[in-house]
């Protein structure tokens, strides 16, 4: 129709509506440009509330699990700690001075550990080998690793900050997959004792049993050291995923 129109005027040598039209054009280009541009915007701010909203779950998930872990693992080293002084072995040695490692720090004090529950004196090797551990949720970072979306993150220093925290993510899994190996070790080493999980031993007999025997011991003492350093793995990811999941509801006041 405006082609048309344009011929029309051209051949009448109607300049000014041959003007018109083309500024027409140009201005309906434009905004067509630009209503494109605004409902990009309009999407991609929709999809970084989304991401934000999304990652936020994730870490109360996650910190839940932390939690229930870093508890737990406490039970298990107080639980060895009794094991051995009820044997009237050396206590469980761990230096609590500097043991940082890149964003972990290991530092552990065992003199701040509450007393072994008289309710659990017989469930002690329970106790020992029995954890939990945690496994964070990966959902929507997974989704938005995989689609490119974390760049929908206008903040880099957040955005770095996400792929930080889910960098040490990984590294708790990685810890989870040892301590089960020594688990499993364990396990297999109170077996040729006649210990097994959840089945009471008496406490004296118990200890007795430890003391008579140096291996059944060193395999105490090795899972408590280890737990002691899975606990640092644990805490270090709680305190990260704290401080990003305030700094995400911080973010999410100025997208919304």
């Amino acid at each position: 129709m405006i082609p048309r129109r344009v011929y029309e005027h051209v051949k009448n040598h109607n300049w000014f509506a041959v003007a018109i039209d083309f500024a027409i054009v140009v201005i309906g280009v434009f905004v067509g440009l630009q209503a494109q541009e605004w409902s990009r915007n309009f999407n991609d701010r929709q999809r970084e509330t989304q991401i934000v909203e999304g990652l936020i779950g994730d870490l109360d998930i996650d910190r839940a699990q932390y939690a229930q872990s870093l508890d737990t693992a406490e039970e298990r080293i107080i639980a060895a700690i009794a094991s051995l002084k009820g044997a009237r072995l050396p206590p469980l040695d761990f230096e609590a001075g500097d043991r940082s490692a890149g964003t972990v720090d290991y530092a552990f004090y065992v003199s701040k550990l509450a007393a072994a529950p008289a309710a659990r004196r017989d469930r002690l090797w329970t106790d020992i080998v029995i954890g939990f551990h945690p496994t964070p949720s990966t959902m929507t970072y997974d989704a938005i690793a995989g689609a490119g979306d974390i760049t929908l993150i206008r903040d880099p220093e957040l955005a770095k900050e996400i792929q930080g925290y889910y960098n040490l993510v990984s590294s708790v899994g990685e810890q989870n997959e040892k301590i089960l190996t020594l688990r499993r070790d364990a396990l297999n080493a109170g077996a040729v004792y006649g210990l097994a999980p959840f089945a009471p031993k008496q406490a004296e007999d118990f200890f007795r049993l430890i003391a008579d025997n140096p291996p059944l011991a060193a395999t105490i003492r090795i899972m408590a050291t280890f737990v002691i350093y899975h606990h640092g793995e644990v805490a270090a990811a709680d305190a990260r995923a704290a401080a990003l999941q305030a700094r995400l509801k911080e973010y999410l006041g100025t997208v919304k």
